[in-house]
């Protein structure tokens, strides 16, 4: 899963990462300078971060994973400030302190713990991928137990339907409440998916104020959205009007997959 992973970073940086970034736009001066909308080809129906297979939440910035990938690809700390393990089976997470989910509740050993019981009831992937056969809290200290010698564990933790949310809210599948720099303003399935900032995240505050994450299927549709101005952002344009794209004063980033 690991190297899955390494191969789609833009899963986990969306906003920093984007393919088809206008660079000019009489609009976008009229808008907020700290709001974004963002345009992909795959609809979202829900955002429970355990099940939702286009990894939403983590894609928005709502949520967050113990661990996390840099851009040398290279395993590091989250959610998880650090972690050990003296025989690749009984591992121990010291969870960051001063981590709060968007409802104001402290993130502790006990909240990663439920989060991590539920992605794992919820998931088969999930159970399959961790192979955990017990856990316990401790305040800030998570003791994890694998099934077999697992070296590889904490590579594992970096999927997103691993995120930690809060699991005691309710509408988990329409507004679940996690720890990231923004946090859900409204949600309407398969359409679009509106975050703002989260004042007080963990990591500082973000520079945007804003984002709309809106969907649409079509590629045709979502150049001309990204030419019309009614998008900044566009995912997967059309490969065929890439070099044209270009002569239009438009950004082209891509990633490896």
């Amino acid at each position: 899963m690991f190297r899955y992973f390494k191969s789609i970073l833009i899963l986990l940086t969306t906003i920093f990462l984007l393919v088809g970034c206008s660079q000019s736009s009489s609009k976008e001066k009229e808008k907020s300078s700290k709001e974004l909308t963002l345009l992909f080809n795959f609809p979202t129906n829900t955002l429970d971060p355990h099940l939702d297979t286009n990894y939403t939440i983590v894609r928005a910035g709502v949520g967050e994973t113990l661990v996390k990938i840099s851009e040398q690809q290279k395993i590091e700390p989250w959610l998880a400030e650090e972690w050990k393990s003296k025989d690749g089976k009984n591992w121990t997470f010291k969870i960051r302190e001063g981590v709060t989910f968007h409802n104001g509740k402290k993130v502790d050993a006990q909240a990663v713990k439920a989060s991590l019981e539920r992605a794992i009831n919820d998931s088969p992937s999930v159970q399959a991928a961790l192979k955990i056969s017990k856990m316990e809290a401790d305040g800030q200290l998570l003791t994890i137990q694998t099934e077999e010698v697992f070296p590889q564990f904490p590579s594992e933790l970096v999927h997103p339907n691993t995120a930690i949310v809060d699991v005691d809210e309710k509408d988990i599948d329409k507004r679940p409440i996690g720890t990231g720099p923004f946090k859900i303003s409204s949600f309407v399935p398969g359409v679009e998916l509106k975050v703002e900032r989260f004042e007080k995240y963990w990591d500082g505050k973000a520079k945007l104020e804003k984002a709309t994450f809106a969907f649409n299927e079509d590629a045709n549709a979502r150049k001309m959205a990204l030419q019309s101005e009614d998008a900044d952002i566009i995912f997967r344009p059309p490969v065929e009007n890439l070099e044209k794209l270009k002569e239009e004063n438009v950004k082209i980033e891509s990633v490896p997959t």
